[in-house]
């Protein structure tokens, strides 16, 4: 099982943690985006599965288009959150992305 980011690394590594964490951030936007287009996207051999929809979006993502996490944002891979922080949590409230209702 990962580990946290423990208070001393993040202290002596900032910069580092918390790029790693904006990365973290913006797969998790994509996925979460892709993840509205399940059993909607076919190609000649038929419908294509959500991981490739996921990757194929991500590859198409340029680092300096990478927005900052939102606040009160949590990682779901515990290797890129803080011994502190509580559980998963992205603030899908704040991406401006309509729900849908079904």
């Amino acid at each position: 099982m990962a580990m946290p980011i423990t208070k001393k690394s993040y202290e002596d590594l900032k910069p580092y943690w918390d790029y790693q964490r904006k990365v973290e951030y913006n797969r998790e936007v994509v996925h979460f985006m892709a993840e509205k287009f399940e059993g909607r996207i076919y190609n000649e051999t038929g419908m294509i599965h959500l991981n490739e929809i996921k990757d194929t979006l991500w590859t198409k993502v340029k680092s300096s288009e990478y927005e900052e996490p939102k606040k009160g944002y949590i990682p779901k891979d515990p290797k890129f959150r803080f011994e502190w922080e509580g559980e998963a949590y992205l603030p899908t409230k704040l991406l401006n992305i309509e729900e849908d209702d079904d």
